[in-house]
């Protein structure tokens, strides 16, 4: 089978592009993969890609501007034969399903159902976001099926009459060894934007540093918040929060670290749950929409802090596995064992299930 995935570009860290390299490293060895990319400016994949993925480049500069997107795309699939195209939900979304190439589309959706929304933080942004949520459901239904990554989101599409399936990121790292939860270091690890939260965290940890001034907080990752958050950090005088930028070794960095905390205001499925929880890390998060609960089972692998945005909440959790190293070795143990479900291997066969499934059903 001809499989080939669209992805605006795969030169960025993120963990979109982490996940896309790892399974399609792993179905090379069941089907033909191929790699369409929008924009990928010349520059060398971030991630490894089999050699045996073939990768293409539509060579556009710019994300924003693709007059003749729909042109290029049309052009690209109608010379070549694939069985299965999967969108991972970028601007291509909105033209491949219109291309008659024979192939059966797939919406393979990394973000909540609701994230145009939840990204604006006004009355106006709001409003915008609900029009882009029509808009981008409107489109959806045009494909064969979707793929999400937690189970409500499941739900919102079915319920919607969108045939969709919940499909789990792999985790993506296989570490050697775990960390012994002696660290006095705590990790978190995304994208520097609104969506993340780490003003929450940042604050919280002002709290943190009163009761536990031996301790520090590390954050890896890179993104448009980067001034502002350094800016909160000295305004309130916080000494011991760092913003390390971007890793290629993070297994290394959750082996030395005893506490993984997201404070995002809303997720799909925190890859870097998975990742943390394969080092032994236990958990904190902001019970956020809508995928950490599916990772997190509160009170067992980790703690969910009800409310986004509670600053005290988050504060209350991170202080109480600090001051109960029994608890945080517990929430260790458990977190390595409830990972199984998100094995590579298991993944990897429900994606084989769904593109026969797709595939046979003309």
């Amino acid at each position: 089978m001809k499989i080939c995935y669209v992805i605006e570009s795969m030169y960025n860290s993120g963990g979109m592009e982490r996940v896309l390299s790892v399974c399609a490293n792993a179905l090379t060895k069941y089907h033909e993969i191929s790699i369409l990319t929008l924009c990928q400016k010349g520059r060398e994949c971030f991630f490894q890609l089999s050699k045996d993925i073939k990768h293409h480049d539509l060579g556009f500069t710019d994300v924003k501007n693709k007059s003749n997107l729909k042109e290029q795309l049309s052009k690209f699939f109608l010379c070549h034969d694939f069985d299965v195209v999967v969108s991972l939900g970028g601007i291509d979304l909105y033209y491949l399903h219109s291309i008659k190439d024979d192939s059966k589309k797939i919406v393979w959706l990394h973000f909540a159902w609701n994230r145009f929304v939840k990204s604006g933080n006004n009355i106006k942004n709001k409003v915008k976001g609900c029009l882009q949520t029509i808009k981008y459901i409107n489109e959806i239904r045009k494909y064969n099926h979707v793929v999400v990554l937690t189970n409500h989101d499941a739900k919102v599409y079915n319920r919607l009459g969108i045939n969709t399936s919940t499909i789990y990121n792999p985790c993506t790292i296989n570490p050697i060894g775990i960390s012994d939860l002696k660290y006095k270091r705590v990790i978190s690890v995304g994208r520097l934007d609104y969506q993340k939260g780490y003003d929450f965290l940042i604050k919280a940890w002002k709290i943190i540093e009163q009761n536990h001034p031996d301790w520090e907080l590390d954050i890896f990752g890179d993104g448009p918040k980067r001034n502002e958050l350094n800016q909160l950090i000295q305004d309130l005088k916080v000494k011991h929060v760092f913003l390390r930028g971007t890793s290629t070794k993070l297994s290394d960095e959750y082996r030395s670290c005893s506490i993984y905390v997201m404070s995002s205001r809303y997720e799909g499925l925190g890859l870097v749950l998975l990742e943390a929880s394969a080092c032994g890390l236990p958990l904190i998060s902001y019970d956020c929409p809508h995928g950490p609960s599916d990772i997190i089972e509160d009170g067992k692998n980790g703690i969910l802090v009800e409310k986004v945005g509670d600053i005290e909440g988050l504060a209350g959790a991170i202080n109480k596995l600090i001051e109960t190293p029994t608890l945080r070795d517990q929430m260790g143990y458990n977190a390595i064992r409830m990972i199984d479900q998100f094995s590579l291997s298991h993944i990897t066969k429900q994606w084989i299930e769904l593109f026969d499934e797709i595939v046979a059903n003309n």
